[in-house]
């Protein structure tokens, strides 16, 4: 305990408050909201896979709500959404995380934005052309073939969704570090008088950095291809997102993030936020080609990314069973007083009244319960979508959404996945039951 407390604890704030990591982690944060708005728009449209002959084999309710959603439009709609959001990932990731890396700089955020996302875009390999021959002929003697170009010059789609991500973020913290410090340095800046408008002389101010940063970074990326035979976006996948992936989609990884998270929490750290600030760049792109495949009728290829939710029912620590328990079983005044407070925020994930106000913090009564909990359900949810016993996690969705719901919903309407929620919630119960009489006794004393 002294270890972790003098040595551990100080060196994962460090970590966590490292700039890089704060600044994707704020990135990923500011465009939660469209992901989601990706992840209902792909839910509305494959909802009905529910009732498909591999669910409940309900085919009238399939057929009814593919068909409503066909003739009213509501399918293209949401196709449109899902195009300008989840299929966008890399981009939208470019801009917010160029934004935030120019706060952590004192730099301008706007600029940093503007030209991270041009050195993507022109970095991006471009499509091949595309062809469309066909004949034509007034007779058999007379056969013209014609040819229409389909797509010429264009980025390829599957450079500006969730597999450009990991591209996006090294690009985009390069960028960021060359812009600004050039930005910085007053021998580079047109000085406009007066009299010109502010956004004007703005523009003048980074005019010389912006040019230098492009040039520079799009010219070591091109030359890195043509010395390589590889560009960017295949030797990240190939060095970074593949090694990291098969390392990261392991039980081993889910049960580590887990302890993480928890074991600093209990010494007063926003475990979710330090441990979140490394995990969430590599998890957020497994999570998005779940909803790709699941958009695409195909098999879930990763697990760890639908883990997480099922072991923080009632917020960090899996506190809903210390809810329940304490309702039931709890005598000490003091202990029910602040349970009945927590009780609404903590049906919607939120529980910093029930770790500070009870405590949990450097408790050691419920410190135990508190890690445990979220360990054994981090092994047993992997381990049972792993083996497709309950479905696997896919779709993201508002992190105040309460449990049953919850398991219904970012699987995508999974049955089974609810249903072992709701077991999980029991197992939560009977886990923190006698840590709560334990409490009762102690307090009596």
């Amino acid at each position: 305990m002294k270890f972790l407390e003098e040595k551990f604890v100080p060196f994962a704030a460090r970590i966590g408050s490292q700039r890089h990591l704060v600044a994707i982690r704020d990135a990923f944060v500011v465009i939660m909201p469209v992901t989601i708005v990706g992840a209902v728009a792909v839910l509305i449209n494959n909802i009905q896979g529910v009732f498909a002959e591999n669910g409940l084999n309900v085919m009238s309710i399939y057929n009814g709500y593919t068909n409503f959603i066909n003739n009213t439009g509501i399918s293209d709609v949401m196709s449109a959404v899902n195009k300008g959001s989840i299929n966008m990932m890399a981009v939208l990731l470019v801009v917010t995380l160029g934004y935030q890396m120019a706060k952590g700089l004192n730099g301008d955020g706007i600029a940093t934005s503007v030209v991270s996302l041009t050195c993507y875009l022109g970095l991006a390999p471009a499509v091949q052309t595309l062809n469309n021959s066909y004949s034509w002929a007034e007779n058999a003697k007379n056969v013209e073939v014609l040819t229409d170009d389909i797509a010429s010059g264009g980025i390829a789609g599957a450079k500006l969704d969730s597999n450009g991500m990991f591209v996006g973020m090294l690009l985009t913290i390069v960028v960021a570090e060359v812009f600004i410090r050039l930005s910085k340095n007053d021998k580079l800046k047109i000085t406009l008088p007066d009299g010109v408008p502010p956004a004007v002389a703005g523009s003048f101010t980074v005019l010389v950095p912006a040019i230098l940063t492009v040039i520079l970074i799009v010219a070591v990326g091109t030359y890195i291809d043509r010395f390589t035979g590889m560009n960017l976006w295949t030797i990240i996948q190939k060095f970074v997102s593949a090694p990291l992936n098969s390392v990261a989609d392991t039980l081993g990884t889910a049960v580590l993030v887990s302890f993480l998270t928890h074991i600093l929490w209990v010494f007063g750290l926003h475990g979710a936020n330090l441990v979140g600030a490394v995990t969430t760049p590599i998890f957020t792109p497994m999570l998005v080609q779940n909803t790709a495949a699941f958009e695409n009728h195909q098999a879930i290829p990763n697990v760890v990314p639908g883990v997480d939710l099922f072991t923080k029912m009632g917020g960090s620590g899996a506190t809903l069973g210390l809810l329940i328990a304490s309702l039931l079983f709890s005598k000490v005044q003091a202990e029910r007083t602040v349970i009945s407070i927590s009780i609404a925020p903590g049906l919607f994930e939120i529980n910093e009244p029930i770790i500070f106000g009870l405590p949990i913090v450097m408790n050691p009564i419920y410190m135990l319960p508190f890690i445990l909990g979220p360990v054994v359900l981090s092994i047993t949810t992997y381990l049972l979508m792993d083996f497709n016993i309950i479905e696997r996690g896919c779709l993201s969705i508002p992190w105040v959404t309460p449990p049953l719901l919850s398991g219904f919903l970012v699987t995508g309407g999974g049955f089974r996945a609810t249903i072992y929620q709701a077991i999980g919630i029991v197992f939560l119960v009977l886990l923190w039951t006698p840590f709560v009489m334990m409490s009762n006794k102690q307090n009596a004393d």
